[in-house]
């Protein structure tokens, strides 16, 4: 018998192979950067460019409905939101796509949105810098259209 262990033995007839302090600090250094761009990708898509909360809405009359909603966001851009109004069966009577002009980043507008019939409810579907969001298209019965709308709102 012999009085080698087995690792030494197989150190002796293959070799033993050290990591190197390179390779080591290479691959260390690779997790990291993945990790990093995981970890701001996730924060990104958190923390879209513009933010938008509704804050109230109040039915006027048959024709009009106001919703007051608050934009935080990039003043160098323009902003567009979608603004919806719909009816007690949840059907649309008033839809708008709104610019709101560039200029502060903190905006809380009141628009005044025209419907065709009474509304129940009104809405903020999205709001994004310098594109239309993507949100629902109206949704108006057969034979009806939307009231016409204001399209610009002063962000200065």
């Amino acid at each position: 018998m012999t009085s080698e262990t087995p690792s030494a033995a197989m150190a002796a007839r293959y070799g033993l192979r050290q990591r190197s302090r390179t390779m080591i600090i290479g691959i260390t250094a690779l997790v990291l950067a993945f990790g990093s761009t995981i970890g701001y990708v996730t924060w990104r898509m958190a923390t879209p460019p513009v933010q938008t909360t509704l804050l109230a809405f109040l039915v006027v009359n048959d024709s009009r409905i106001d919703i007051t909603f608050e934009i935080h966001r990039d003043e160098a851009s323009d902003t567009i939101c979608v603004l919806r109004a719909q009816a007690e069966n949840h059907t649309d009577v008033g839809y708008a796509t709104v610019t709101i002009t560039r200029g502060r980043t903190y905006v809380q507008p009141t628009y005044r949105l025209a419907t065709r019939a009474q509304a129940t409810s009104g809405e903020v579907l999205g709001c994004a810098a310098n594109e239309v969001p993507r949100v629902d298209a109206a949704a108006f019965p057969p034979g009806t259209a939307n009231p016409p709308q204001v399209r610009t709102i002063d962000g200065t």
